[in-house]
């Protein structure tokens, strides 16, 4: 028994530490800001920040190896590669952010002459 409280308990101590972590902030199109907080790649959900408002995105399965999140109860989905991301408003059929990107993705690269 003892042994089943302390996995418990860190359990418990790292969905606390995950909680707490810094959303990763993203830029958009048309200056648009949102911010995501969990690892797109590993986590089965993440904390979408977005117009003020948090919203907890559910990792739906795609055949394109993209990671895509829903969240049914705002029709919330945002949808993920590895060089941008993008949000939609699934219940009105429109995108709301596109070309999301990080500070580091959204760096133009610098200029190298070849020689």
């Amino acid at each position: 028994m003892k042994n089943v409280l302390k996995v418990l308990l860190c359990s418990a101590a790292l969905l606390g530490m995950q909680a707490q972590a810094a959303a990763t902030e993203l830029v958009c199109e048309l200056g648009q800001r949102m911010g995501v907080r969990g690892d797109q790649a590993l986590d089965n959900s993440i904390e979408l920040i977005w117009q003020g408002q948090r919203y907890n995105l559910q990792r739906v399965a795609t055949s394109t190896g993209a990671n895509r999140f829903e969240d049914s109860v705002s029709g919330l989905v945002w949808i993920g590669i590895p060089a941008k991301g993008m949000l939609l408003d699934a219940r009105h059929g429109k995108p709301l952010a596109n070309e999301c990107k990080t500070t580091e993705q959204g760096r133009p690269a610098s200029n190298k002459k070849m020689r």
